[in-house]
């Protein structure tokens, strides 16, 4: 049986939540890749869009999946990657750095926001949210 998004029965935000953890990771990953072809660049750059990703995919099989640890991992992933792209943020000397540092702080802070709200809970959680 194939199974795609459109036919996955969960509300939106579960969707969005999901969508989060995994996009913004990869457009982090794509941002890493970009830096990696200038002159002088280091192959450890790949390494932390590599670990967010791992860590972006594993939280939203887990929210997809209704496992409620995963919703609390969530949370961990957010504070870690959140705070890390608003230092990102101070740190950067290049706009396009600093532009895609504040989009993806906003976007994990509102992943984090979105795991609190009822519709997950009562996804994840079933009858004890």
């Amino acid at each position: 049986m194939k199974t795609s998004i459109r036919s996955w029965q969960a509300p939106t935000e579960v969707k969005v939540v999901c969508s989060l953890f995994v996009g913004v990771a990869l457009a982090y990953l794509l941002l890493a890749v970009v830096m990696l072809t200038a002159p002088g660049a280091s192959p450890r750059t790949i390494l932390m869009p590599v670990t967010s990703l791992l860590f972006g995919v594993l939280v939203a099989a887990g929210i997809a999946l209704r496992m409620a640890f995963a919703r609390i991992a969530g949370y961990a992933v957010v504070v870690i990657f959140g705070v890390l792209h608003a230092f990102f943020l101070m740190g950067a000397e290049l706009l396009w750095v600093k532009l895609f540092s504040a989009v993806a702080a906003a976007g994990y802070i509102y992943a984090g926001v979105l795991l609190s709200s009822g519709p997950v809970r009562r996804f994840v959680l079933g009858d004890a949210a």
